[in-house]
């Protein structure tokens, strides 16, 4: 059996822990079948090959969630790179977590999503949901609660390209760099935007949502591991970007605009010039698991 989980776009401005949305491209594949003992083989970009993998690790917390035994030969076609700001543990967690659904014969959404929540805890340190939760249903997502977890949605069907650099930001470093807490007039702009944002995408007004991707409590801390930020963001908006901002915790970073092939060339050329080669995905934005 085969299940396919594509990369997610964490926090999508404003919205820090909170916001996330599925896109098409790139996406991790898992081939899976039931088996005396655990084995899991890697292609693609490099990841653990053994019970660390996060695969493995949710697979086996929901087996546990339910009360079951289970084994699984794992084959991981990992086409999300890892340390890129595009949830890629998260899409490893989902795909081991469906795995195990499907042999388990589990449709409880709130169970996988708690047991791919567990591979999100082994690979960053805490049990955050705003990769595996749009990974998985597609949608723009606002997780309103991780527990017990609860989630609003907004169907969103969008062109955004998203350009990775070939630079690693490990997400546990950037968690790091973040205070304990922020201004209270910081906490009021975000909130204007996040609201801000959520209204315009309901009413499918791009350029609006483009205009409100900025990020007043994260982004100012992080840039200082992303000192090209400001440059890239000026290429983008210059080749008609509505707005850019950091996926994730980067270095990945996103923009929406009328012509998403040029945005994103304008992107990779400002990150060529500065020695940085990177990868340019145009895709669309609503594309949840395929189980």
């Amino acid at each position: 059996m085969r299940v396919r989980v594509h990369a997610s776009i964490a926090n999508f401005g404003p919205g820090f822990d909170v916001f996330g949305v599925g896109v098409g491209a790139p996406y991790d594949e898992l081939t899976f079948r039931e088996s005396n003992e655990w084995e899991v083989r890697v292609n693609g970009f490099s990841v653990p090959s053994d019970g660390r993998n996060v695969a493995v690790v949710s697979a086996k917390a929901l087996a546990s969630l339910v009360g079951e035994e289970l084994a699984l030969k794992l084959e991981l076609r990992k086409g999300v790179p890892p340390a890129g700001g595009l949830g890629s543990s998260g899409a490893s967690s989902l795909a081991g977590a469906l795995a195990a659904a499907r042999t388990l014969g589990v449709e409880d959404e709130r169970l996988i999503l708690r047991a791919a929540m567990e591979g999100e805890r082994h690979a960053a340190g805490s049990a955050h949901a705003d990769n595996v939760v749009p990974a998985y249903y597609g949608d723009f997502t606002l997780i309103t609660s991780t527990a017990p977890l609860q989630v609003m949605r907004v169907p969103v069907d969008f062109d955004v390209v998203i350009v990775l650099p070939h630079l690693k930001i490990p997400t546990r470093k950037a968690r790091e760099v973040l205070p304990g807490s922020v201004p209270l007039d910081t906490a009021v702009r975000a909130i204007s935007l996040a609201s801000s944002l959520v209204l315009a995408l309901r009413e499918g007004d791009l350029p609006a949502v483009g205009r409100l991707l900025d990020d007043p409590v994260a982004l100012p801390y992080r840039k200082r591991l992303m000192p090209w930020y400001d440059r890239v963001r000026e290429a983008a908006l210059e080749a008609g970007a509505y707005g850019l901002s950091v996926s994730g915790s980067g270095p990945a970073v996103f923009a929406l605009g009328e012509d998403p092939e040029d945005i994103g060339e304008a992107v990779a050329g400002a990150f060529a010039e500065m020695g940085v080669a990177s990868d340019v995905y145009v895709t669309r934005a609503g594309v949840g698991a395929v189980w």
